[in-house]
This record gives C-alpha cells, structure tokens and sequence, in this order.
C-alpha cells in the first residue's frame, strides 16, 4: 500500500494564496459558497492539522463554481 503524503496548512495555505488562519478556518466552519458551507476534512495531530491529499481534491471540487472547472466531454470522433 502506497501512503500519500499529509499536507499542513501552511503548505495548503501557500497553495491557495490565503493564511493557514484561513486553511484553520474552513477546516472548522466551513469555506463559504453560494450552495452554503463545506468543510476541509482535516485530522489533527498534536496542535496541527494534517489534510491527505485527496481530501484536498474533494474539497476544491465541491467549493469551485461550476463554470470554471474544465469540460470533461469527450468528443465523439466523427466517421
């Protein structure tokens, strides 16, 4: 079994542009988003938080609006 490596949220900060204050939040409240609040799973260890990386996945594809993620239509080749 391969182990995926833990982010802190320093580096999950740094990622988004925002404070590890911002990541601490949205691990405890919640992201702010037009269908209401989604929270980054987050385990803690110490006085830390740790987030696997495909949390992080989730939870960027639940918090961005619809219309900037990429089309995932494939196109039928024509004959």
């Amino acid at each position: 079994m391969i182990e995926e490596p833990l982010h802190d949220t320093a580096t999950v900060a740094k990622r988004y542009g925002v404070s590890p204050r911002t990541i601490r939040d949205w691990i405890e409240k919640g992201c702010p988003t037009p269908q209401g609040r989604v929270k980054l799973p987050a385990a803690k260890f110490g006085r830390g938080w740790k987030i696997r990386g495909e949390d992080l996945l989730l939870f960027e594809h639940r918090v961005r609006p619809r219309q900037t993620r990429p089309a995932l239509d494939v196109d039928e080749p024509e004959d």
